[in-house]
Parts: structure tokens; C-alpha cells; sequence
């Protein structure tokens, strides 16, 4: 049975949710499934695929999951897959700008497969600094997280990958 280890950060809650989207459809493809905050500094153990993600905050990945895939990039050579969960992607206009957010961790590890999911805003969930950046920008709270669009990634890459 095919390994995953799922990384991601989070600021907000979003791109957790998405990870955990993916490893339940993952699960319920017959892998073993392990998904972990990129904070917490999982150790690759031999999985078959890494799938690795962060949310976008001022078009940039978060530190913590760049610095984890800088440390472990040896280990992840050829096996990983790329995502980030950002409000940019909910514009099917902007999605190759929201894609191109993955630019530096695809500069640290050549993805096998590299996507863009739209997120969600929940003022409550930011700092206040970037809820006074989003109030300026005049951003109300939305949801544009697609289940379907990321259990459809989960099974491409099964199917592609492993």
C-alpha cells in the first residue's frame, strides 16, 4: 500500500483544510495517509509521495513549510507534489498568478505536480495586521474552497504517481 506524508502550513485554517480533503481522499483510494504541520517538522520515513502545501500571504509561501521542504529536499527528490491555498485562485482569470506563487518552493524541489486552490477569508482567523490590509482592499469574508476541484487533484496524482 502506497505511502503519503501531507505538510502544509496554515495561518488562517485553510490550507489544513485542504490537506485534510486530500488525505481523506487519499484514504479512501487504499493509501496510508499521514499529514502533519510543516511547524511540527515531520521526518520523511520512506513514503512513496509527499504532497506539500502552504497558504499565500502577500503572494509568498509561509516560511515555516519553505524551510521544512529546504531541509528535507534530498529526501523528497522526485516524489513530491505541490499545492498552495490562496484567494487569488478563486478568479479563473488570475490562476496561472496564483500558481506562480509555488515559484520559490519549485526553485527548492522540482514538483512531480504543482496546484493553486482558492481559499477562504475569515477576519476572525488573521492578524490584525493583515485584516487591516483586507479591510483596505475592502475583502468581506468568503469561502471558495472547492472539495471537489481538490479531491480531483488527490486522484490525479494517485493515479499519475503512484
Amino acid at each position: 500500500m502506497p505511502r503519503i506524508l501531507i505538510v502544509y502550513s496554515t495561518r488562517a485554517g485553510s490550507t489544513a483544510h485542504v490537506a485534510n480533503l486530500l488525505s481523506n481522499q487519499f484514504r479512501t483510494l487504499g493509501h496510508d495517509v499521514g499529514v502533519a504541520s510543516a511547524s511540527a517538522d515531520p521526518a520523511p520515513n520512506g513514503e512513496d509521495l509527499f504532497v506539500v502545501g502552504s497558504g499565500i500571504l502577500a503572494s509568498h509561501w509561509n516560511k515555516e513549510a519553505l524551510d521544512w521542504l529546504r531541509e528535507h529536499q534530498r529526501q523528497l527528490a522526485g516524489r513530491v507534489a505541490l499545492f498552495n491555498v490562496c484567494l487569488t485562485a478563486q478568479d479563473p482569470a488570475r490562476r496561472d498568478e496564483a500558481l506562480e506563487f509555488n515559484a520559490e518552493a519549485c526553485g527548492i524541489v522540482a514538483p512531480l505536480a504543482s496546484q493553486t486552490f482558492a481559499g477562504k477569508f475569515k477576519p476572525e482567523k488573521v492578524g490584525f495586521a493583515q485584516r487591516l490590509l483586507l479591510r483596505a482592499m475592502r475583502q468581506k469574508p468568503q469561502d471558495h474552497i472547492d472539495p471537489a476541484a481538490i479531491v480531483g487533484w488527490a486522484r490525479d496524482l494517485a493515479d499519475a504517481h503512484l
